[in-house]
């Protein structure tokens, strides 16, 4: 008679643990044998970035470079991030957080290469970035 309570012991202990260490977990009933693998699930990565023809406005001594970014939507995906610099490594990127697939972004810094990588969410859920792609910012 001793197992039944050291069964239950053991399965408070691991409730317990588990509970208090913010570990996630899952569990599937079959009536069958063999094996499997499963996810708890994920969220894609943006395609076909793209960014279109740049505009250039010029207000007394500034000039403004106005870039469209596109891409292709995520299923399940609730906002992108958008991140965009001129450093190809993104380092010191803009961020900016939209909801459809697709966006604007203004520089008034010329002759340089502007790149862009956007990034998909859900929640708390956040996928892999976006290849990064780039266009030069030339304005006459």
């Amino acid at each position: 008679m001793r197992r039944p309570a050291l069964a239950a012991v053991a399965a408070v202990v691991v409730t317990l643990l588990l509970a208090g260490g913010g570990v996630a977990a899952a569990a599937w009933r079959t009536t069958s044998t063999g094996t499997a693998t499963a996810r708890a699930g994920q969220i894609g990565t943006p395609a076909n970035v793209t960014i279109g023809a740049i505009t250039c406005t010029t207000s007394g001594l500034t000039t403004t470079a106005t870039i469209p970014v596109s891409w292709s939507s995520v299923t399940g995906a609730t906002q992108y991030t958008v991140e965009s610099g001129r450093v190809l490594n993104l380092v010191q990127a803009e961020r900016k957080t939209v909801t459809g697939t697709s966006t604007t972004l203004t520089t008034t810094t010329l002759l340089v290469n502007v790149h862009v990588r956007v990034t998909a969410s859900a929640g708390n859920w956040t996928g892999t970035p976006s290849s990064t792609v780039s266009k030069p910012v030339t304005c006459p």
